[in-house]
């Protein structure tokens, strides 16, 4: 994994990566690694809807719709290739549903170090490093220990409009992108009444989701 020169270089497919590894590193500091595959997803969502609130851009990536959580098939096949590569280790393999291997990801010998010199020389991994900071400790201290079906709860991801199998880049969608409504309304309210906006955003929009999930069972 070749380590930014700033930050222009996370961007396009190399900032899948970096993601991906702070939010590793970010679970392995709080003693909640490894991460399943399907938390790594639900995170890696979460973080690109909850982006702006920490002055972070958002990225584009195709959200495949299959089972109970968005799943990115184009970064999937990155986090094995960092953890072939020794950034990160894959600590075991379960058997999900339709017999699907879940793959459990925890920091490598050589992630830490790559993990420490990315967040030294880019302000935006900086930044996304605590994004992913609040958004791990919060959504393990709700729902995601035990649960990652956000899908069908998720107004995106559940809406009828996109079939099962379908893939789709919600970047693209502009007045139907429900998520980034909310996000957007949840950050101009807090701006104007609270001091932690990111710590409270990203508490309250994990709230949201704790309780829709408590509803939809």
């Amino acid at each position: 994994m070749s380590l930014p020169a700033g930050d222009s270089s996370l961007s396009a497919a190399g900032i899948w990566k970096a993601w991906a590894l702070i939010c590793v590193s970010e679970a392995s500091r709080m003693g909640l690694a490894p991460l399943a595959a399907g938390q790594v997803h639900v995170l890696l969502y979460l973080a690109n809807t909850l982006a702006p609130l920490f002055d972070v851009v958002r990225v584009r990536g195709r959200i495949l719709k299959r089972g109970n959580y968005p799943f990115y098939p184009d970064v999937q096949p990155e986090l094995d290739r960092l953890a072939f590569s020794g950034i990160l280790t894959i600590e075991r393999v379960d058997f999900g549903p339709r017999n699907q291997l879940a793959a459990h990801y925890g920091l490598g010998p050589g992630g830490l170090d790559v993990y420490e010199k990315l967040l030294a020389q880019s302000k935006e991994a900086a930044r996304t490093a605590g994004l992913f900071r609040e958004l791990v400790s919060t959504c393990f201290g709700k729902f995601l220990g035990t649960e990652t079906a956000i899908g069908p709860i998720d107004a995106n991801y559940g809406n009828n409009q996109v079939l099962d199998g379908e893939v789709v880049d919600f970047s693209e969608w502009q007045d139907e992108n429900k998520n980034i409504h909310v996000a957007r309304y949840l950050i101009e309210q807090l701006r104007e009444m609270q001091p932690q906006v990111r710590r409270d955003g990203v508490r309250l929009y994990c709230d949201y989701l704790d309780k829709a999930l408590e509803s939809h069972e």
